[in-house]
């Protein structure tokens, strides 16, 4: 397990602070999980280019999508 520090001026601890609080839980727990949605959506958004370059561009329609998950 790794620890690390960061810093904050005291306007952006105070404005992370009063996020943590609205969804209940430490400031710590918050900044982890913020970090860790930021990477997890980096991923997606790398592994949608390379499947979009893979397509060669090719595009399915959102109704051709429904109707191979066969959702009306």
């Amino acid at each position: 397990m790794v620890l690390t520090s960061l810093y904050f001026t005291d306007e952006q601890y105070r404005e992370i602070k009063e996020l943590a609080e609205f969804e209940s839980v430490y400031v710590t727990e918050f900044t982890k999980q913020t970090i860790l949605d930021r990477v997890q959506d980096e991923n997606d958004y790398y592994e949608a280019v390379q499947n979009l370059a893979e397509s060669n561009g090719e595009t399915v329609s959102r109704d051709e999508v429904k109707r191979r998950l066969d959702i009306t």
